[in-house]
């Protein structure tokens, strides 16, 4: 199981709030344009910190608004023994 941020559901109460941009949206939560940039392209699982910013930006009630479990096993490199 991994953890993922809902972009959908941040994308929406971004629109809301006339975010359009990743940059926008890192502006208002108060963290790094490049966290936001990955975290919209699935390339990265959200910190609690940056959650608790998101979340309290936009307004929602609870974490679980911004986050998806998916079933994605991640990639493991194989290392010759």
């Amino acid at each position: 199981m991994s953890i993922r941020l809902r972009s959908d559901v941040l994308n929406a109460k971004a629109e809301e709030a006339g975010d359009h941009t990743s940059l926008a949206i890192a502006t208002r939560a108060g963290v790094r344009n490049s966290t936001i940039t990955r975290l919209l392209a699935g390339e990265t699982t959200p910190s609690i910190a940056t959650l608790v910013r998101l979340r309290d930006a936009y307004g929602l009630d609870t974490l679980d608004e911004l986050l998806a479990l998916t079933s994605e096993v991640p990639e493991v490199e194989q290392v010759p023994a």
